[in-house]
């Protein structure tokens, strides 16, 4: 996870939008698991925030696109705080006296009923019949971390699909101002992002 954006997130001035108040970057699994929470490039988590808000002027992001990017970046950090506890060797269930779970839930629009039937059981059909299952502590832990990964690589892969948009040239309309009109030399603009955690290329 990156964890410098994370941490960023964190110096938002609307703390109590995102229940981040009482909290820090070392407070969450997801931003403290290096252990290393201090910058010896001399480079400001501050300023480098105010940069990501000045990119998301730049390339054209709305004030609702900016506010879901970091209502679902939030949530990821509560997600990652959820614990689990063990009902019996193969059932569980979400501990909801874990005070990141009521963030979570009002962030991502969810009830603790929905939550916990997604995480802690699963669903078979066997011919017409519909059964369904509990996860031990394990499976459900498990299934959390599955959902964290899947709804940061849906943040990344839409900062990525969004920028591309905004930078996108028309074909046609280059091909015109180019030499000879070649419109076959012409490519539209696209960003090419390295994701150095996940370790893959992204265009």
């Amino acid at each position: 996870y990156s964890t410098s954006y994370c941490r960023a997130v964190l110096m938002t001035m609307n703390w109590k939008k995102y229940f981040l108040s009482d909290f820090s970057a070392e407070d969450f699994r997801i931003t403290s698991c290096s252990g290393t929470y201090d910058r010896r490039d001399g480079i400001l988590d501050e300023e480098t925030f105010a940069d990501l808000i000045g990119a998301f002027d730049v390339m054209g992001f709305s004030t609702d696109e900016r506010a879901d990017v970091m209502t679902v970046t939030c949530a990821l950090l509560h997600l990652s705080n959820l614990s689990l506890l063990a009902v019996s060797a193969d059932e569980s269930a979400i501990d909801e006296a874990n005070v990141h779970l009521g963030p979570a839930l009002s962030l991502l629009g969810l009830t603790v009923e929905n939550l916990n039937r997604g995480l802690c059981y699963f669903a078979i059909q066997a011919g017409k019949e519909h059964h369904t299952r509990s996860l031990s502590k394990e499976k459900s832990e498990k299934g959390l971390e599955a959902l964290v990964k899947a709804l940061y690589a849906a943040v990344f892969d839409f900062l990525v699909a969004r920028i591309n948009s905004s930078i996108a040239v028309d074909a046609g309309n280059r091909a015109k101002r180019g030499r000879g009109g070649n419109k076959s030399s012409v490519a539209a603009a696209a960003i090419g992002v390295l994701d150095i955690f996940w370790l893959r290329i992204v265009r």
